[in-house]
Formats: C-alpha cells, structure tokens, sequence
C-alpha cells in the first residue's frame, strides 16, 4: 500500500488477510503480466512498491532468479506480515515497511522498478516517478500498471452498494496523468523508449455474494466498510442483479478489466 489521504492505509491493513484471497482471478495475472512486460532479467536486483500481497513481487523473484534480488515494500503493516511469512521460503526476496511515494534507497540500487496498480493513490505521483528515476541504474526499467478501463456494468454495481452505505464516500477519480496513453506518455518525458501497452483480465465470480467479498477484500473496502452488517446480503444481491446481464451458461458473473502496462527506460 502507498501515502495517500488518510485512512486508505488503513484500509488496506484491514482487507490484507483476504487481499486477492477469495478465489478471484484478479491482481495475481495482472501482477504477472506486468513481470513478464518488465522484461526483468536474471541477477537484476528489484524494488516492486506497494506489493501487497506479492501479485507482482513473486514472479519478479521467479524471474531475477537465484541471482537476483527482490525487495517489496508496503505501508500497511499487515500486508508487510503477511506478505514476509508467504516469502519466508524465498532467500532472494525481503518484504519491509516502506512508502512508494518517496521509495528510501539509496541512489541507483537497482536494474527495475515494478509498481502494480499503487501510484494512482499516491499524493504526487510525478513527484514519485521521479524519485523512482533516482533510484535506477543507468539502463535501468520502470514497469508500472494503472486502470484504463473497468467493464461497463463495475461501476453500475458498486452503485447498488452505494445505495447501502451509510455516508458513502463518491467515487474516486483516478484520473490526472493516467487518464490516458497521452497524459502517461506526458508525464514520462523524461525516460527513455517509453512503452504503453494493454491487458485484459476477464474475471468470474460464482455470484454477487463472492463479487462483494472481493470488492471488501481491495480498496473497495473504503465503501464495504460502510455498509451496516444487516443491510449486507441484501447489498450483496442488488449488485448480482446489475451484474446479472454478464452471466456465463455455467452460472458464474464475468466481468472485464482493462489495465495500462508502462514501461520506461532511465
């Protein structure tokens, strides 16, 4: 997790215990596929920022290899113990407190610089990329996704939870320099061979029960927190019925995310 406005770390250190543990494929492919676009090399040495629970960290050890070296950083204190007891078996790898705004290394520590689906909560992010910079080796890669676009009917269904809570906060924009490819591009103009490129992560739930627990389980948690225990199940079933248009024959709810994956050389 990352600086933000206060409580989202909080937030976060709630939701670490079922945190992509709900039986969603959802931040694991995501986590991988920025990996295997990061292009990391055996022997690199790797500073992946607000890594959670490992989506991103874990490959990024697969693939700097025995050679390598992978820190992982986070400031929520449960996803930091969490994620250094699911480690523990990995020497290559450490998991330590830290804030992805202001990353505290010293200059030049590292060949890549991983970064899923955190700086669009970060107070400054330009700020951030630019201390990433610092903290590369000449010819060193910054890897980095954001959202591009949730499927249609997500933003519909949270909606119907809305309706739910008690004081429910609006929306978050996540918008500013990752609105889109041009404003990306624009706020990296000072690295080098910058790469924008998609992926689509289709996800199955086996209903609106299962699609609320996953949304408690992430961010989400900032609007599931405020639905009182009684009124949950039936939150629960007005979401399944907004989602209802995007059930499979063999019954589960599918949705589609979109991500931007950037990678920028310094």
């Amino acid at each position: 997790m990352t600086s933000d406005q206060p409580g989202v770390t909080g937030i976060f250190d709630e939701a670490a215990p079922a945190y992509d543990r709900v039986g969603v494929d959802f931040f694991t492919p995501m986590g991988a596929e920025l990996v295997r676009r990061a292009g990391i090399r055996p022997g690199d040495n790797v500073l992946d920022v607000g890594c959670g629970r490992g989506a991103v960290l874990v490959p990024a050890a697969a693939a700097a290899g025995p050679a390598g070296r992978v820190i992982g950083t986070d400031l929520a204190p449960a996803m930091v113990a969490l994620t250094a007891e699911a480690v523990a078996d990995l020497p290559t790898v450490s998991v330590q407190a830290g804030d992805a705004q202001a990353p505290d290394f010293p200059a030049g520590s590292f060949d890549v610089i991983t970064a899923g689906l955190v700086l669009f909560f970060l107070p400054d992010p330009a700020a951030a990329l630019a201390a990433y910079r610092e903290l590369l080796r000449p010819g060193g890669r910054l890897a980095f996704s954001s959202f591009a676009a949730y499927d249609p009917l997500y933003p519909e269904a949270m909606k119907a939870l809305a309706a739910h809570a008690v004081d429910a906060p609006p929306p978050r924009d996540a918008g500013g320099i990752f609105r889109s490819e041009e404003t990306l591009r624009a706020a990296l103009t000072a690295w080098a061979e910058v790469q924008v490129t998609e992926f689509r992560q289709v996800s199955r739930y086996a209903g609106g029960q299962q699609w609320f627990d996953w949304v408690d389980s992430h961010g989400g948690r900032q609007l599931t927190r405020l639905i009182p225990a009684d009124r949950r199940a039936a939150a629960a079933a007005d979401a399944e019925a907004v989602l209802a248009s995007t059930r499979t024959p063999d019954g589960s709810l599918e949705l589609t995310t979109t991500i931007r994956i950037v990678v920028a050389g310094r």
